[in-house]
């Protein structure tokens, strides 16, 4: 596995091959790397002959300095894990060669950006979309992977790549989830053991929500409810919301390939 600290060095080595014929994969990550991070890789393995896993805690997207400065880094555990996952190169780029002082640029994506997460993290989104677009120019790839876990957020950077003809293939990976339906995150190390079960809420919601779905429930608003009461009483709940893939607007009747979009804090 190549180590790669440069924007230069990424795209040349990206570029050498992509001219030997290989396909390229970008997996773009912020470390603390687990279990979900690994099946992120296996999916860019099955897409792509040259995969990149980039680590890169980028400051611009916390809009709370607290959660940036408590934010878990375990790089050698995370080099490991890239090795021991087939990882063809690991791109570790220094936060003055990502946002030099002369740095003066954001991009921003409008529309999606404005609900869930995008009214109650101001300025989030424009530090996704403004880092991704730098990972995606230094590297170049084929394919760029995803978790399903930030629905909003691949939705955000799908319209990205197609707003700039970013010639890139975007691909969602599912959520990896422990046994009891928490879905895996590099966070999850900040819950003590009260917390953590209170989290198992908002999956418990989720899945709810789905089995009435299945049974053949289409209306948007019991669905909703029935997320809710399943969680209400152990955390403050942001959001639920069914809405268009694509759009992010709300249904009022659920349809196979909507989202149901759940937040809340412990």
């Amino acid at each position: 596995m190549r180590i790669v600290e440069t924007a230069r060095e990424l795209s040349d080595l990206s570029h050498s091959k992509k001219q030997g014929g290989l396909k390229v994969a970008l997996v773009p990550t912020m470390g603390a790397l687990h279990e979900g991070h690994r099946s992120l890789i296996h999916v860019a393995q099955q897409h792509a002959d040259f995969v990149i896993v980039s680590i890169f805690v980028n400051r611009l997207q916390f809009n709370n300095e607290e959660d940036f400065e408590t934010y878990p880094v375990t790089l050698d555990d995370d080099i490991a894990i890239c090795r021991s996952s087939g990882v063809s190169a690991l791109y570790m780029p220094s936060s003055k060669s990502m946002y030099p002082d002369s740095f003066g640029t954001s991009v921003e994506v409008s529309g999606l950006t404005a609900r869930f997460e995008g009214a109650s993290r101001p300025g989030h989104f424009s530090g996704v979309t403004t880092v991704v677009t730098k990972l995606l120019t230094a590297s170049a790839p084929d394919i760029a992977v995803f978790g399903q876990k930030d629905f909003q957020q691949f939705a955000v950077l799908r319209k990205l790549v197609d707003d700039l003809d970013i010639p890139v293939e975007m691909v969602m990976a599912p959520t990896i989830r422990e046994e009891d339906g928490l879905a895996l995150s590099s966070r999850n190390v900040r819950l003590n053991k009260d917390s953590r079960r209170r989290a198992v809420s908002i999956s418990q919601g989720l899945f709810h929500s789905l089995t009435l779905f299945q049974s053949g429930v289409r209306d948007t608003q019991e669905l909703i409810e029935a997320a809710r009461k399943s969680c209400a009483d152990e955390i403050a709940i942001d959001y639920v919301q069914i809405v268009d893939a694509q759009t992010l607007e709300n249904v009022s009747e659920a349809h196979v390939g909507d989202v149901l979009l759940f937040a809340g804090t412990i």
